[in-house]
């Protein structure tokens, strides 16, 4: 019965409150905010060059330091290859980040992800299992995937917006709200049928994916401070960061590789990553909404 419940939610309920999320975003969307990237490219640059560089070499690293069997530091590695989630854009909408660049990002590091995910996984398996193992991604249907998910709702949330502007502005808290508690449905009933694997993961494996978290997240804000970023694009990056797109290295791991102790890292980081992110939003919504006092004048 849990897994018929189970199956339910995943290809229907999940895909759903994910397209409506997208939806109500892309209501307080215009191609002007998406111009304004392409002219003022830096906090992008910035962001997508420490996704596709600096947190990888730190997942690396530490699954090779810390991991205690093969499998872990395979599933550490697929885990740190993973880019930003979709859940990354709420998380940034909700922190009154900016939502366009927080898209953006994620459009385009998944993007280069599935087509280098075969490379990356064969040569990761070859240098922690030393031997050879083709891997087949079914890159055109990923894609079709994401962009269902993303860009279609987002453009059809603009074009409501672009049409019906006072329409879009009085639906778009409704929807978000029926779509998060939907969402946050479908991750307790995970949470549920998980338990036994979450309950066991205490230990090496849950203290290096909270390190791998805590090092990001400090990350995206050493590189929006050396960059000069400005606040909604600071935490934009560190949303994406944080919230990671887990869901085709658990594909690889489970389904490709036939591993179900490999997806272990990127399970516990599902829970983990809300858990730093939840927060962070707390925190960030409160600083964007305090008030900034004028500079004291001198007597």
């Amino acid at each position: 019965m849990m897994d018929a419940v189970m199956a339910v939610a995943g290809t229907w309920l999940l895909p759903a409150a994910l397209w409506l999320i997208m939806f109500s975003m892309g209501l307080g969307l215009t191609v002007r905010d998406f111009r304004h990237i392409v002219v003022n490219s830096r906090a992008f640059l910035l962001g997508v060059g420490s996704m596709i560089l600096l947190v990888p070499i730190v997942g690396v690293v530490l699954a090779a330091a810390f991991a205690p069997t093969p499998a872990l530091m395979m599933g550490l590695v697929l885990l740190a290859t993973c880019p930003g989630g979709i859940l990354s854009n709420l998380m940034t909408d909700l922190a009154r980040g900016n939502v366009a660049l927080s898209l953006s990002m994620s459009l385009f590091v998944s993007l280069i992800y599935v087509f280098t995910l075969p490379y990356t996984a064969s040569i990761a398996l070859h240098l922690i299992f030393a031997k050879e193992q083709a891997i087949a991604i079914p890159t055109g249907d990923a894609l079709a995937k994401i962009m269902m998910v993303t860009v279609i709702p987002v453009a059809v949330g603009m074009l409501v917006n672009r049409l019906a502007a006072r329409i879009a502005q009085r639906i778009e808290p409704t929807i978000k709200s029926v779509a998060t508690i939907v969402l946050v449905t479908v991750f307790a009933m995970i949470v549920a049928q998980e338990w036994a694997t979450i309950a066991s993961s205490f230990g090496v494996v849950l203290a290096i994916v909270v390190a791998m978290n805590v090092v990001n997240l400090g990350l995206a804000f050493l590189v929006s401070w050396a960059g000069g970023i400005r606040r909604p694009e600071r935490v934009a990056i560190a949303m994406e960061h944080i919230v990671r797109q887990e869901g085709t290295a658990i594909f690889v791991a489970v389904s490709l590789l036939h591993r179900n102790d490999m997806s272990l890292p990127m399970i516990i980081n599902t829970f983990i990553g809300m858990a730093i992110g939840i927060p962070a939003v707390s925190w960030l919504r409160r600083r964007a909404a305090a008030p900034r006092l004028p500079p004291e004048t001198a007597a």
